[in-house]
């Protein structure tokens, strides 16, 4: 299961995103608010979602965690796939997508594309009970585009790392923030070394 990407942006063909990372090129489809200041030849972090299906392979892309947790939160509905996914997060961000699904306002899904109805509908049936927790985790998980860190990178590889040996993504996010408090100059390694021995004291 690929987690999360870190490389250069080699090639831009409408949602989709080819990607160099150590190497390699992956394709990547995105929603389209994820891209807005995308351009070739920059360097991005992503979260992943990989989806293996018999006749392919897809990876999906996000800038932030909540915006993966939310995708997969979608996908779980009856009759929303990872297009109608990618489409919602395209139209939505994440906190204006929790209020509306919070006030229940299914009329204002119907303008994502492929959304009719009934599925706006369901949609907020199924996510009736799981938006409000969603909500509160969203509130309480530090993402790259919220971290007071000057060393962005520093902060994603580190928890590229601690989601490689095994530790949930939001524990891994959670446990960098704190260490990046008492010490928001710390390196990549300092912060893998510092996260681990916090976490090893719980």
């Amino acid at each position: 299961m690929i987690g999360s990407i870190n490389g250069k942006i080699i090639r831009i063909d409408g949602v989709t995103v080819l990607i160099e990372a150590s190497g390699v090129g992956y394709e990547v489809d995105m929603p389209v608010l994820c891209m807005n200041d995308f351009t070739v030849g920059k360097t991005v972090f992503l979260y992943t979602h990989h989806v293996v299906r018999e006749d392919a392979q897809v990876l999906y892309g996000f800038n932030t965690f909540e915006q993966r947790a939310l995708f997969r939160e979608l996908i779980k509905i009856n009759g929303v796939g990872p297009k109608m996914a990618l489409a919602v997060l395209s139209t939505f961000t994440v906190e204006d997508f929790v209020q509306t699904a919070l006030a229940e306002q299914s009329t204002a899904l119907e303008q994502i594309p492929g959304v009719g109805k009934k599925t706006a509908q369901r949609m907020m049936v199924d996510l009736k009970d799981s938006i409000k927790k969603f909500a509160d985790n969203t509130q309480q998980v530090l993402t790259p585009a919220t971290a007071t860190t000057t060393n962005t990178e520093a902060f994603n590889d580190a928890i590229a790392a601690l989601s490689a040996l095994g530790y949930r993504e939001a524990d891994a996010i959670k446990t960098v923030k704190l260490v990046l408090k008492e010490h928001s100059d710390f390196n990549t390694q300092d912060l893998i070394k510092a996260a681990l021995a916090l976490i090893s004291k719980r």
